[in-house]
């Protein structure tokens, strides 16, 4: 029984520092800031343009790609918000929205926001 209390209270803790990440990402949206998304083994910087909810119900980040693995170009990403072990807002100017941008997208069934 202590082990299903154990498991509930992370499940909590876990929804709960995924909605500080959403909030995050939503604030270096609204700030004009990139966002540093860091993952086990290697970390993103990206220009947030939409933050929502993805049809399996993960959260999910559309953004620009302006720093990342030194084999990935630059560009389009979408992030997968419940994989990162990590967020922080940057110093860096956004450049969002980038040229090709639209609102609203199939990939998300759910929007918490976007440019």
């Amino acid at each position: 029984m202590a082990v299903l209390a154990d498991h509930a209270v992370g499940a909590v803790n876990s929804a709960a520092l995924i909605q500080r990440w959403c909030s995050a990402a939503c604030a270096a949206l609204e700030s004009g800031k990139c966002l540093e998304v860091q993952y086990e083994t290697f970390t993103r910087i990206v220009e947030v343009h939409r933050v929502g909810i993805s049809p399996r119900g993960g959260h999910i980040l559309s953004g620009w790609q302006i720093r990342g693995p030194a084999n990935e170009r630059c560009g389009w990403k979408l992030l997968n918000l419940d994989d990162a072990i990590g967020l922080n807002l940057t110093e860096i100017a956004s450049h969002a929205p980038r040229p090709d941008y639209r609102r609203g997208a199939k990939q998300f069934l759910g929007i918490i926001c976007q440019l």
